[in-house]
C-alpha cells in the first residue's frame, strides 16, 4: 500500500495539517524557526516548508518533533478529520452488532500515508477504536522494556507493518509472543510483500492474521475491518469485560 491509494487533494490536506500543528507546538514553547531547526540538526528553511505544507514530513522527523516537545507522535494527528476521497464501502456487513465498543488497539506503521488509511478505514466502524501510534520497531521494544514510563495502555489488538526501519516487523513479533505479559494480544501483520515467506514466517511466529496492503483502497478496507471484525466481534479478547 502506498500513497496512490491518496488524492493529491488528500495528501494536501494532510501535510497542512500536520504543518499547522508543527508551528502550534513550536509557538507554545516560544521557539523560533531557528531554535527548533538546531534541535533536529535542519535548517530553519526546511522547517518553514514543514509547516508551510511544502514539504511532507517522514514518519521518522515527526517522532523526532514530538520528543523535542516532549509528547506523543499521535498528538499531531489529533482533531484532524480525513477528507472522504473515496466513496465509503458498506460495512453493515462487516461491523455486526449494536453496541459500540472501545479498542486499544496499537499501530505499527512507519509510513504516515499508510497510517492515514488504516485510520481512514477504521473511522468506517461502529466501534471506537483508540489508536495509539508507534513508528519502528526500536519502539516497541522500548515499549515492552519501560512499559510503565509510556502513555500507551495495553493494546487490545496490534496491527504490526512488516517491513519496519531498522528492527524489522518479524523480529517484533516474534519479542511479542515471547513476552508473557503481551504474548496473548493478537498480532495482525500488514504487508505489501508477496513473498510465501513471510507468510509462513509470520504465522510461525504466530502471527493472528496477515493482511495485505492491496493497491486498490476499498480491498485493503474491506480485509482490514472483516480481519478486526472478528476479533472484536466473533471473539472474545483477552482484555475484554
Amino acid at each position: 500500500m502506498t500513497n496512490k491509494f491518496l488524492s493529491e487533494k488528500s495528501t494536501d490536506h494532510l501535510d497542512m495539517y500536520l504543518g499547522r500543528k508543527l508551528k502550534e507546538f513550536r509557538q507554545r514553547v516560544h521557539w523560533t524557526l531557528s531554535d527548533l531547526a538546531s534541535r533536529v540538526s535542519l535548517s530553519h528553511q526546511q522547517i518553514h516548508k514543514y509547516e508551510q505544507a511544502q514539504s511532507k514530513i517522514s514518519a521518522s522527523m515527526l517522532y523526532q518533533f514530538a520528543h523535542v516537545f516532549n509528547t506523543n507522535p499521535n498528538s499531531f494527528f489529533e482533531g484532524y478529520q480525513p477528507l472522504d476521497v473515496d466513496e465509503k464501502v458498506d460495512t453493515k456487513d462487516l461491523i455486526t452488532g449494536s453496541k459500540k465498543k472501545s479498542v486499544n488497539l496499537l499501530l505499527v506503521e512507519d509510513n504516515p500515508g499508510d497510517e492515514y488509511l488504516v485510520r481512514k478505514a477504521l473511522s468506517n466502524t461502529e466501534d471506537a477504536f483508540n489508536i495509539y501510534q508507534m513508528h519502528s520497531g526500536e519502539d516497541v521494544l522500548d515499549f515492552l522494556k519501560n512499559r510503565q514510563l509510556h502513555p500507551f495502555p495495553r493494546p487490545d489488538i496490534i496491527l504490526l507493518d512488516l517491513h519496519l526501519p531498522g528492527i524489522s516487523g518479524h523480529d517484533v513479533l516474534r519479542v511479542i509472543k515471547q513476552d508473557r505479559d503481551m504474548q496473548e494480544i493478537p498480532v495482525l501483520v500488514m504487508t505489501n510483500s508477496l513473498n510465501k515467506m513471510d507468510l509462513i514466517k509470520s504465522y510461525k511466529n504466530f502471527a493472528s492474521g496477515y493482511i495485505s496492503k492491496s493497491f486498490e483502497y476499498e480491498k485493503f478496507e474491506n480485509s482490514l475491518l472483516k480481519a478486526l471484525d472478528y476479533w472484536v466481534e466473533a471473539v472474545i479478547l483477552p482484555t475484554s469485560d
